[in-house]
């Protein structure tokens, strides 16, 4: 009877949860998106309906060639194929409900207030189908007891629901990046649940929905490499999760394979990793674009050597924390520490970094007071939380670009009254709060109240970056520490407690 209460109970939060989550993302319909009354090229919101208009009026093999039904300079497709598939489906629809806005050709640059419904509403469903369940497999995988006795799964429950940089990002900006966490949070979930073959396949359909899934390719290797060797069956288990992966990326390129258009699979490539376009995007957090005032890497040196410094860097920042996943019998702290190290490095050294990257490791960093021993959970709580709020503040240049000041200043409020709340009781925490709030605000107050030297113009929006990339390595550095001293594994929980 006492179960049966408890699951009632439980599925009572979820509803209420989801009808919280549901009602904030139905007020920002309305809100204004990347690129709204901005021709020529508008932004994102236009790159991703132009991409429905191109994979329901082309044939399969043209959507990532040039030609003179696809102009690629014109928002050419460049994510991976799962993207190609879900904008089929999505365009499929609107072909049915708004075929205008949705014409070859014709439709470019349509704005009207039922195509902005329509696409904000199938962020909405694409986020109910697998970023949401995501969330939750996630949260109960990587946890250490069942979820109604656990605080602070349905905490990390409702940060992942509510994230405001998902919400800012998704619902602001408008991209589909919770589809790409989803899945990458079902391979989290299947992964700690010793599920090895059915975490491969999650992220591989989570890197080829977004290749920016790579981030977290690292820690999926030196996690699944060490669970196989490990378990019994060895480095048979590890040669079976090599033809999983195979076979998985396989079926995702099955239209190519089948017609044998091996061109059109390294066209797929070729748009997937557009080196071309330089070291960073924009004004971005990162090391690169923090010291490109004194250090133009670009400059200094050819693509080729820029891209090996920015991948010998990234590997260097991330193999202690990765390789500490071949700890024998390693707990599922020690794997999710992995994950956000290794997406975390990426963010701030690897090469063509966006500003909108930062989701990635924030969104895998809500699961670490869940995976880790209880006497450490809420300090970690509160550590994801102060995060939060800062990768949250490191986009305010796109939300400048955007202007979706509105959204950001409500997200912001809300994120900042969650830290009030998780830091008051303890004083070291509410000083350390207390000065990143601080110089965040400072930086707000300059940005909004002065105008910058007309010999630096951007540089109140590198004071943002500067501020928002010291956090970001502090929290790096902190993160490699105490995972290197076993902080987050279970069973060396009584050193910490």
């Amino acid at each position: 009877m006492g179960r049966r209460a408890g699951e009632v109970r439980n599925w009572r939060v979820i509803v209420a949860l989801l009808v919280v989550a549901m009602g904030i993302r139905s007020l920002t319909i309305m809100h204004p998106h990347s690129g709204e009354g901005k021709p020529p090229m508008h932004g994102d919101f236009e790159a991703q309906r132009h991409w429905m208009e191109i994979t329901t009026a082309l044939p399969l093999r043209e959507w990532y060639r040039d030609g003179p039904e696809n102009d690629l300079q014109y928002w050419g497709l460049d994510y991976p194929p799962l993207t190609a598939y879900h904008s089929y489906l999505i365009g499929a629809v609107g072909h049915k409900t708004i075929p205008e806005a949705f014409a070859l050709h014709s439709s470019r640059g349509y704005e009207s207030y039922s195509l902005k419904v329509f696409m904000k509403l199938s962020v909405i469903f694409s986020e109910l189908l697998v970023y949401f369940p995501g969330a939750y497999y996630a949260v109960t995988g990587v946890a250490h007891v069942k979820l109604e006795h656990n605080r602070h799964q349905w905490i990390a429950l409702a940060m992942l629901w509510l994230h405001p940089g998902v919400l800012l990002i998704d619902h602001g900006h408008f991209q589909y990046n919770a589809v790409c966490l989803g899945l990458t949070l079902f391979a989290i979930g299947a992964v700690a649940r010793h599920k090895w073959w059915l975490g491969s396949v999650f992220f591989v359909l989570a890197v080829f929905f977004k290749q920016i899934a790579l981030y977290y390719a690292p820690a999926f290797f030196f996690g699944i490499l060490a669970l196989c060797l490990q378990s019994r069956g060895g480095v048979g288990n590890v040669l079976a999760t090599g033809v999983v992966v195979v076979a998985a990326t396989a079926v995702v390129f099955s239209p190519w394979i089948i017609e044998q258009d091996w061109d059109g699979i390294l066209q797929v490539a070729h748009r997937m990793f557009p080196f071309s376009r330089g070291l960073y995007e924009d004004k971005v957090a990162n090391v690169w674009c923090s010291v490109s005032p004194v250090l133009k890497l670009n400059r200094l040196f050819e693509r080729e050597v820029v891209l090996r410094i920015s991948a010998g860097c990234t590997f260097l920042s991330l193999l202690p924390g990765c390789l500490c996943c071949f700890r024998r019998k390693y707990g599922n702290g020690t794997w999710v520490a992995a994950v956000v190290i290794s997406a975390t490095s990426f963010f701030l050294f690897s090469f063509q970094v966006h500003e909108k990257s930062i989701l990635f490791p924030a969104v895998a960093a809500v699961l670490l007071p869940v995976a880790s021993p209880p006497g450490v959970a809420m300090n970690l709580t509160r550590a994801v939380a102060i995060i939060t709020y800062v990768a949250l503040f490191s986009m305010y240049p796109l939300v400048v670009k955007d202007g979706t000041h509105v959204l950001y200043v409500c997200l912001s409020l809300v994120t900042i009254v969650f830290v009030e709340f998780a830091c008051a009781t303890t004083p070291v925490w509410r000083r350390g709060w207390r000065c990143v709030l601080l110089s965040t605000t400072a930086v707000h107050l300059v940005h909004f109240t002065f105008s910058p030297p007309s010999s630096h113009p951007d540089l109140w929006t590198m004071l943002f970056c500067w501020v928002s990339c010291f956090y970001f390595i502090a929290a790096a550095a902190a993160l490699t520490i105490c995972q290197y001293n076993c902080f987050y594994d279970l069973k060396y929980s009584s050193k910490v407690e």
